[in-house]
């Protein structure tokens, strides 16, 4: 098998499990008094020891799934049972404010975050990344990021290679994923020798490393809008809770940016 048609076909693997799990996910009973929140996949660390805390303090059950922000926002327009939708950009929330999914006063800019590069962490480089000047190992080597037609990392790359002047370099080197961590899981295996993922998901990781920064300005500002979908009790206590001083700790362990949003904190 080529490298190419093996790289397909990681792809295609990693793209049928995604829709297994969440197929899977959506046909689940859900119980009484029980909050469903799908959240963008670079946010899972964080949500889940937030579900953890959030379970413990009010003895409820939170069901989480995570996947790239566009697959969940299509699942929910589809018609998944789902009560708070957490994106890593703001399009996709406005997608399902226009389809009438998300009403404009349910929604509040939650995090910030920002992308970096990144190297399987025994690969000795570092990447200057400047306007115009795209480095040797960038132009020889097989760049991981999310889908740059729909993934928000990928959007979000897309963007800053564009305004580099790297994009007609570095497009045809792009193995484009579903989400973020599929990025981030194929430099860590040397699938691909750099990718361009979250500060965030560089961070958790013992198996990479950081080897290059964007210049500021030269990406739109990574937000991660939150949502409630209805108006429950339960909802709406999950919604705040997100929001709330009690998981602001959280987020910032995992080098998200809270955004101070207007909704009360607790």
């Amino acid at each position: 098998m080529t490298h190419s048609n093996s790289y397909r076909a990681i792809k295609k693997l990693f793209k049928t499990m995604s829709i297994i799990a969440l197929t899977g996910f959506s046909m689940m009973s859900y119980a009484e008094g029980s909050t469903t929140v799908f959240a963008a996949a670079s946010l899972t660390n964080a949500m889940q020891d937030i579900e953890k805390l959030y379970e413990q303090t009010y003895k409820t059950d939170v069901k989480t799934s995570f996947a790239g922000s566009s697959t969940l926002a299509k699942q929910i327009k589809a018609g998944a049972p789902v009560d708070i939708y957490m994106s890593a950009d703001l399009q996709w929330m406005d997608y399902l404010q226009k389809q009438g999914q998300v009403n404009p006063k349910n929604r509040v800019n939650l995090l910030g975050n920002s992308l970096v590069w990144i190297a399987p962490k025994q690969q000795k480089t570092k990447l200057d990344v400047k306007q115009g000047a795209v480095p040797d190992l960038v132009k020889n080597s097989r760049i991981c990021t999310g889908d740059t037609s729909s993934v928000p990392v990928g959007k979000y790359a897309k963007a800053a290679l564009t305004s580099l002047d790297w994009w007609t370099a570095v497009q045809p080197k792009l193995v484009e994923t579903e989400d973020v961590r599929g990025a981030l899981t194929f430099v860590e295996r040397g699938e691909c020798q750099l990718g361009i993922v979250y500060a965030t998901d560089a961070a958790i990781s013992d198996k990479v490393k950081v080897v290059g920064t964007f210049p500021v300005g030269s990406y739109p500002a990574v937000v991660y809008p939150v949502a409630k979908l209805d108006q429950s009790t339960e909802t709406q206590r999950m919604y705040q809770f997100i929001q709330s001083k009690k998981a602001e700790p959280i987020f910032k362990k995992y080098g998200f940016i809270p955004l101070h949003p207007t909704a009360k904190r607790k």
